[in-house]
């Protein structure tokens, strides 16, 4: 007996998009939340798992937005979490898709059966008033538990020795319930997002002096750029230039704009595009002022509150927040199912990040994908459209043996041009990864039948553009699409380019016509 076509694991932003996209096919579908609400990370808690209290999220509105629910016109270009996590559960409310999530719903074992069904065991009850064990049989199962599962803690030597406090930031609200009194010396380890937006809190808020240790430094963009969102720059034009010229163009532009890295201390270990940015319009500012100094990897902790780095320097600090990341976690897996699928620290082999060879399309993973620009939701809410497609029987997967090759091919290529990291192991470029997988789905947009949108099709982004066309379109792309304009720099240099460019094939015909009459 089957219960439902469909479970998804999680109600995070990615888990609701997968809801959203089978109702879409009118299957019936379950989400088993752990949590008492939705919106996963998004929803600020005062202790465990979520974000900070003064949490912004680091990429516009108009590139991390379900396709076919705008924001409203008052919400900033980067939402507050607060702002999100409103939108988010109006977005599942609007949809009605809350009677389709039971929280409260520990995941403990996924199963499949002898014949071919799916068995998920789950405690149900709030975490310290558990009601015992239930189970449901479905045919799919969608895991949106997303990649930011288990904190990751690395080993530092003589940390025993360490006296002062020392926490990952999964714990760190906000500096006044940091533990770590004002004005005091800080340590942030890590240079990603989480990092950066700690150190500028409590440099703000705390009154301390922070240094950021990075044993990974990157490059740091500023939220704007020539006027318009960064991320408002990573277009489908852009992306018919080949990598290498990109890469160039946009660290030219990022150096001219904010300067070289290395005068503010920060020596990336590769170019631009080949590892994650970080966003911030504070560092440098902070550099500047002297209230935050970068510093290299940590060597060891000495006794006492001493730190000793790489470099042969050492410092006192009264605390050390571990902003080091997270790394996969499946744990109500079988372990052999679970080697399937991690098969390096933070590598998954799925096919298009999405499907095991193994299981095919009974088994998916939404959300398991890091975006080198723009944000998740567009890239969840496509593998949802892409998996529900497949569910529904509209279309089919290639055999397991040409989704292996595919992602050794994907692995090889991901290697070869991107800095060897575990940050980086599921990167990809949302432009170019939501085409693929659109144009399987047959909704990827065509220019020719909107020649009106061409413009904006290339020149601009919009998560909007994927429902044009195909299947489940939204009447409201188009406008949606219109809305969202070239920036200025996009739009001249362009009309710019164009122009010169009839200009010199003009010249040429004329010097042609000139010798042949």
């Amino acid at each position: 007996m089957v219960d439902y076509e469909v479970a998804v694991i999680g109600a995070g932003i990615s888990g609701i998009a997968a809801v959203k996209c089978f109702r879409d096919k009118n299957l019936s579908v379950v989400c088993l939340e752990k949590s008492d609400d939705i919106g996963g990370l998004w929803n600020f808690t005062e202790n465990g798992y979520g974000v900070m209290r003064f949490t912004h999220i680091n990429v516009s509105k108009q590139n991390y937005v379900f396709s076919d629910f705008p924001f409203s016109d008052d919400v900033p270009d980067f939402p507050h979490h607060s702002q999100l996590i409103k939108y988010i559960k109006d977005y599942a409310s609007h949809f009605k898709l809350r009677k389709h999530i039971w929280t409260n719903c520990m995941v403990v074992n996924i199963k499949q059966l002898s014949n071919g069904l799916w068995k998920i065991t789950f405690d149900k009850g709030k975490y310290n008033e558990r009601e015992g064990q239930q189970s449901i049989t479905v045919r799919n199962v969608s895991i949106a538990t997303g990649h930011h599962s288990n904190p990751h803690i690395p080993k530092i030597p003589g940390e025993e020795s360490y006296t002062g406090m020392m926490y990952h930031s999964i714990r760190y609200k906000c500096a006044a319930t940091s533990g770590i009194p004002p004005g005091k010396r800080v340590l942030v380890v890590g240079m990603g997002n989480s990092a950066v937006d700690i150190a500028d809190n409590l440099v703000t808020q705390g009154q301390s002096h922070v240094d950021i240790s990075a044993r990974s430094p990157t490059w740091v963009f500023s939220p704007y750029v020539l006027g318009c969102p960064v991320d408002h720059y990573a277009t489908r034009g852009l992306y018919l230039l080949p990598l290498t010229i990109v890469e160039k163009i946009v660290q030219t532009l990022i150096c001219v704009l904010l300067g070289l890295p290395k005068q503010w201390g920060i020596y990336p270990l590769s170019s631009i595009l080949r590892s994650q940015p970080t966003v911030s319009h504070t560092l440098y500012h902070h550099i500047q002022r002297g209230k935050i100094s970068i510093k290299p990897d940590i060597a060891s902790l000495g006794s006492g509150k001493k730190v000793t780095f790489n470099d042969g320097t050492a410092a006192w600090y009264d605390g050390i927040i571990l902003a080091t990341g997270y790394t996969f976690g499946l744990p109500f897996l079988g372990k052999s199912d679970r080697e399937h699928i991690l098969t390096g620290v933070n590598e998954i082999n799925l096919y298009k990040n999405v499907f095991s060879p193994r299981f095919g399309q009974s088994l998916s993973f939404i959300g398991f994908i890091q975006p080198s620009s723009g944000g998740l939701v567009t890239m969840s809410e496509m593998q949802a459209r892409w998996v529900a497609e497949l569910v529904s029987g509209n279309i089919v997967l290639p055999t397991p043996s040409e989704m292996q090759t595919s992602i050794n091919q994907d692995r090889q290529w991901e290697r070869s041009w991107y800095y060897n990291s575990k940050r980086l192991t599921v990167q990809k470029i949302p432009i170019l990864y939501n085409d693929e997988l659109a144009e399987m789905i047959g909704c990827k947009p065509n220019i020719k039948k909107h020649p009106t949108l061409a413009w904006n099709l290339m020149l601009s982004v919009s998560a909007f553009q994927w429902r044009l066309d195909g299947p489940d379109k939204w009447e409201g792309a188009e406008e949606m699409v219109r809305r969202i304009k070239p920036t200025p720099f996009y739009h001249y240099s362009t009309l710019f380019v164009l122009t010169l460019a009839i200009f010199v094939v003009l010249g040429i015909l004329k010097f042609v016509f000139c010798q042949l009459f």
